[in-house]
C-alpha cells in the first residue's frame, strides 16, 4: 500500500508564524504551529505506524502553495486527503469531524454544537476531535466557534484564531470595523 511513498517536511513562515509542513504525492498530512510541534509528535506517530516509510527534510510544494494563495485571499479548495487516514488512521470520530470541518466554507463559521448534530457527535468530542487535527489552516478548525459565536479552544491560540477568521471575512470582501 505504502511501496514507492514518501515523506517530505519542511518549515515555512507565515503572517500566524512559522508553520510546519508534512505531504506525501503532492497532498498535505500536517500543518502545525512551530510551538505545537513537541506536543504532536508527527514523525513518531508515523515511524510507529510505517518504520519503512521514507520521511526526509525537503520541499512540501503542494501544501506550501496552498498556503501562499491562503494568505494572499486567494483560497483554494480544501479536500479531505486520503493519505491522512491510511497514515495516521484517525479515528472514526475524527475523521468524521475532520471531514465536516472541511465543509465549512471560507469566511463563515459553524458551532461544536452544529458539528455535533452533522456528525452525530457530542460536542465534547468535536471539541477533541478538532484539537487533534493534524493540518491547521487547510482543516480549518479555527471556524469552529462557541454556541453564542464567541472564540473558544484553538491549538494555535486565540490571537492566531482571530486573525484567521478576520483574514477570510476580507476574503470573502467584508469589511471589519
Amino acid at each position: 500500500m505504502f511501496e514507492g511513498m514518501k515523506v517530505a517536511w519542511t518549515v515555512l513562515p507565515s503572517p500566524v508564524g512559522t508553520l510546519l509542513l508534512v505531504e506525501t504525492a503532492g497532498q498535505p498530512l500536517v500543518i502545525e504551529f512551530a510551538q505545537k510541534r513537541r506536543r504532536m509528535r508527527w514523525m513518531d506517530r508515523l515511524r510507529e505506524r510505517h518504520p519503512d516509510l521514507p520521511i526526509d527534510s525537503g520541499p512540501c510544494p503542494a501544501t506550501a502553495g496552498w498556503l501562499a494563495a491562503y494568505f494572499q485571499r486567494r483560497p483554494r479548495p480544501v479536500y479531505y486527503p486520503e493519505p491522512l487516514t491510511e497514515l495516521f488512521a484517525p479515528s472514526p470520530a475524527e475523521e468524521a469531524v475532520w471531514r465536516a470541518l472541511c465543509r465549512i466554507p471560507v469566511g463563515e463559521t459553524r458551532s461544536y454544537e452544529a458539528i455535533a448534530e452533522e456528525t452525530g457527535l457530542t460536542p465534547r468530542v468535536v471539541g477533541q476531535a478538532s484539537g487533534a487535527n493534524h493540518l491547521a489552516l487547510y482543516i480549518p478548525c479555527h471556524r469552529v466557534v462557541g454556541k453564542d459565536g464567541t472564540l473558544v479552544g484553538y491549538g494555535g491560540g486565540l490571537t492566531r484564531k482571530r486573525w484567521l477568521l478576520d483574514h477570510e471575512l476580507r476574503m470573502t470582501g467584508l469589511v471589519l470595523t
